[in-house]
């Protein structure tokens, strides 16, 4: 309990920056479909020293399931158990996720993990063993959720380069 309580009250003291760096990244990769480590690395540009960042980060993974910051919601969607930075995030602003489109993402992440995994050759136009390396390389999984919530939620408006930075 006591744990759960400084989670709580680092996320707290750190609203503003773990929500710009929520932003900045969704920006930065043009979709509300993030890996965690896109995050963290903002947040790194936010917070200039090393002992707090990691404190925050810390703070931060443990609650980043259902965290809500204003208008912004984030969901794990799938977690990587060889290394967090590779867990995928999902945000949206000022709606959230209903049950059905939380368990069509997760049913597409479950991708992410299994060991059966092919690719389309378009130069023959069959599929073959496509079995990456690592995990963040499956970028036909990474890209349906991006476009499913595309479809859903139409976040392009957060894409503006010209735009100000969102307000915390």
């Amino acid at each position: 309990m006591n744990n759960e309580k400084t989670v709580s009250q680092t996320v707290e003291k750190y609203k503003d920056q773990i929500k710009q760096a929520i932003i900045n990244a969704v920006r930065l990769t043009k979709s509300c479909v993030l890996f965690y480590s896109d995050i963290t690395m903002e947040l790194e540009r936010l917070i200039d020293d090393g002992d707090e960042y990691r404190r925050v980060e810390s703070a931060l993974w443990e609650s980043i399931d259902g965290l809500k910051l204003g208008d912004i919601k984030t969901y794990r969607i799938y977690q990587d158990v060889d290394a967090s930075y590779n867990d995928v995030i999902v945000v949206t602003f000022g709606k959230e996720l209903t049950e059905k489109q939380l368990y069509v993402l997760q049913e597409v992440a479950e991708l992410f993990d299994t060991d059966f995994y092919d690719r389309y050759g378009e130069a023959d136009g069959v599929f073959y063993d496509g079995m990456p390396l690592f995990k963040k390389e499956r970028t036909e999984v990474y890209t349906v959720m991006h476009n499913l919530m595309r479809k859903w939620f139409g976040c392009e408006w957060l894409f503006d380069d010209e735009g100000d930075e969102e307000e915390s």
